[in-house]
C-alpha cells in the first residue's frame, strides 16, 4: 500500500509539473503560425488521396492557395462525393487511413484539459483515486472504447477506469476523483447509483471527487443539472469537440472557451450570412474581428476538409484565443444544394437507397451518422 501511494504521489507531482509546462508553452505560441503549420502538414499528408488529387494539394503552399482550391464542404457533401462510393474502404478517399494524428489531437486536448484542472485546483489529488472515463452510448461505443483509452495522456492511463456499460454497483464503490465523458451518460450513471445505493448527492457517492470534464451535443442542455449535482466543491469543465477533432475547452478564469489552436486541427471562420455562397470569404484566427459572429469550418486528420460544423462563435480575445458559442444550429444545406433536384440516392432510407445504388453490399448506410461523437472511421460499427 505504501509503495502504491508513493507511486501515485510521484505521478501527481510529475503530472503537475508537466501541466505547468504545457500551459506555459501554449501561452507562448502564436496561434496564426500554429494554424498554418497544422494545415500545411495535413495537406502534405493527404496529397495522394482522391480528395487531394481532385483539389490539387501539391499546389497548396499558402492559406490563400487552400481557400482557392478547396471550397467549403458539409459532412453530407463529403459522404456523398467521397465516402459512400468506396464504403467501407474509406482509406485513400479523403485521408490515407485511420492514423495516429487524430489520436494525438484528442490526446493533446485531454492533456490541456487536465493541465487546466491542475492549474485551477492545485491541491486536488486526482491520481490518489481513479479517473472514470465514460464513452459515448451507441453501437460504436465498444469500438471507440479502446480509442478513447489511447487518447488519454500516458501518465494518467494507469489511474483510469474506462467504462462502456453503466455498472452502478461497481462504480459506486470506486474511489473516483475525476469523471470524464458525455454529460447525459454521467447523469445516467449518477441516477443509477442513487437508485441502487440510496445516495442523495454526488458528494455522498464519491467524497474525493475533484473535477468533471464533460462533453455535450449542441442540441442537448444537461449542463445545468450536472452543475447542480457537482455543487461548488467540484470543478466542472466543458470540452467542445467532435470525434473528428477537438475544438475548445471551458476556461473558468475568463468565463469563455479556449480555442485549441495547436491540437492538430485547422479552423476557418465564415460570415454566417455568406456561408451559402459558392466562394464565400473564409478567415483565419488572425483575420477575424473580435465580437463578430462567424461559423466554424474544420479541417482535421479524420478526413474533413473545410467542413462546416453548424457552430457559430465570437472571438473575444486573441491571446490566448478565447471565444463564446452564440448558437448551436445544425448546418444548413448550401443554396446550390437546396436548388438541386432531389435524387433517389439522396433519400435517407437505407431500404430505398441501397438495392439500387449498391446492390453488392446491403450494409452501406444511406447517410453519414450525424452523431457529433462519431467519426467517418466508426461508420461500420454504427451499422453493426
Amino acid at each position: 500500500m505504501t509503495k502504491n501511494m508513493l507511486a501515485r504521489q510521484t505521478a501527481e507531482a510529475v503530472w503537475a509539473a508537466a501541466g505547468r509546462r504545457h500551459l506555459a508553452r501554449l501561452g507562448r505560441l502564436a496561434p496564426a503560425r500554429c494554424q498554418k503549420r497544422i494545415l500545411l502538414g495535413l495537406v502534405h499528408e493527404a496529397a495522394a488521396t482522391r480528395f487531394g488529387r481532385d483539389h490539387d494539394f501539391r499546389r497548396i503552399r499558402t492559406l490563400v492557395d487552400y481557400r482557392r482550391l478547396v471550397p467549403l464542404y458539409s459532412r453530407a457533401d463529403l459522404w456523398r462525393e467521397y465516402w459512400q462510393p468506396v464504403y467501407p474502404h474509406l482509406a485513400g478517399a479523403t485521408w490515407p487511413g485511420p492514423s495516429v494524428a487524430l489520436q494525438a489531437a484528442h490526446r493533446s486536448a485531454l492533456q490541456t484539459a487536465l493541465a487546466l484542472v491542475k492549474h485551477l485546483r492545485p491541491r486536488a489529488r486526482l491520481l490518489s483515486g481513479a479517473l472514470l472515463v465514460l464513452s459515448d452510448e451507441g453501437p460504436s461505443s465498444r469500438t471507440e472504447h479502446t480509442f478513447l483509452a489511447e487518447c488519454l495522456p500516458a501518465l494518467v492511463r494507469p489511474y483510469t477506469v474506462p467504462c462502456v456499460e453503466i455498472e452502478a454497483e461497481r462504480f459506486a464503490h470506486l474511489p473516483v476523483t475525476g469523471l470524464i465523458g458525455p454529460a447525459e451518460r454521467l447523469l445516467l450513471l449518477l441516477d443509477k447509483i442513487k437508485q441502487a445505493g440510496g445516495k442523495r448527492c454526488l458528494r455522498d457517492i464519491w467524497p474525493q471527487l475533484s473535477a468533471i470534464l464533460y462533453t455535450r451535443r449542441p442540441t442537448d442542455r444537461p449542463a445545468a443539472r450536472l452543475r447542480t449535482e457537482a455543487g461548488e466543491t467540484v470543478l466542472l469543465l466543458e470540452m467542445v469537440g467532435r470525434a473528428e477533432g477537438p475544438i475548445a475547452i471551458e476556461d473558468p478564469c475568463h468565463g469563455l472557451f479556449r480555442l485549441l489552436f495547436d491540437h492538430g486541427v485547422y479552423f476557418e471562420f465564415v460570415p454566417p450570412a455568406q456561408a451559402d455562397e459558392p466562394r464565400c470569404p473564409r478567415f483565419g484566427i488572425e483575420e477575424i474581428e473580435l465580437g463578430v459572429p462567424y461559423e466554424l469550418a474544420l479541417t482535421s486528420p479524420a478526413g474533413l476538409w473545410a467542413c462546416r460544423l453548424g457552430r457559430t462563435v465570437c472571438l473575444e480575445r486573441r491571446q490566448p484565443p478565447l471565444l463564446r458559442f452564440v448558437e448551436t444550429a445544425i448546418c444548413k444545406p448550401s443554396a446550390a444544394e437546396a436548388r438541386r433536384p432531389r435524387r433517389r440516392t439522396d433519400l435517407m432510407s437505407p431500404t430505398e437507397l441501397l438495392p439500387e445504388a449498391h446492390p453488392q453490399n446491403t450494409d452501406i448506410p444511406a447517410a453519414l451518422p450525424e452523431n457529433a461523437f462519431h467519426s467517418p472511421w466508426s461508420i461500420l460499427a454504427d451499422r453493426g
